[in-house]
């Protein structure tokens, strides 16, 4: 065996046992980080000031193909959750779907908002594409959202989407609602 060879094994070495020890740090942290946090009798969450707990979930996932279409937003009806709000909530929305855009002249996006009791939310956006791009491109496209201006009761959250080109869509799509006590 070569002295470069010795060399590279003990680099080898060096960055597997760190690579352990970091690792092991994770689950040992991650263990600690379990539980209730914050004063003794409350569920807070960890990061969020003033987060009680998580009161109510709710999900769906389509796994179709959504087309976009550049001439209009379209609003992802399959992907509807309902969802109730109650006094001194807050709501999160999450979003995540595989985009696929093809390689077209210009532009190739595809851009998704949320969409609350039918109205159009133009921010936050979530946008992922390319410009001239030479080949096909499948992104992972996600977007998020807190809302704590809700009234108490039952509401409905959807996504709408819009794209360059209607060879552009997107598949296997979530939608998160949580409530939180604030």
């Amino acid at each position: 065996m070569g002295k470069g060879s010795t060399v590279l094994g003990v680099i080898g070495l060096i960055l597997g046992a760190g690579g352990l020890g970091l690792g092991v740090f994770s689950v040992v942290n991650f263990q600690v980080a379990e539980g209730p946090q914050g004063p003794p009798g409350q569920d807070g969450v960890d990061g969020i000031d003033g987060v009680d707990a998580v009161r109510n979930t709710w999900y769906k996932f389509n796994e179709t193909v959504f087309v976009c279409d550049p001439a209009t937003y379209l609003t992802f009806s399959g992907l509807m959750v309902e969802f109730e709000l109650g006094p001194n909530e807050s709501v999160y929305f999450s979003f995540t779907a595989r985009a696929h855009t093809e390689a077209v002249p210009g532009w190739s996006r595809i851009t998704v908002y949320f969409r609350v009791d039918g109205i159009f939310e133009f921010d936050p956006s979530a946008e992922v594409g390319t410009y001239n791009g030479a080949f096909t491109v499948n992104f992972m496209l996600t977007l998020q959202h807190v809302r704590n201006d809700l009234s108490p009761g039952v509401h409905n959250v959807t996504v709408a989407i819009r794209g360059d080109s209607t060879a552009n869509y997107i598949h296997y799509s979530t939608l998160l609602v949580q409530t939180v006590s604030m």
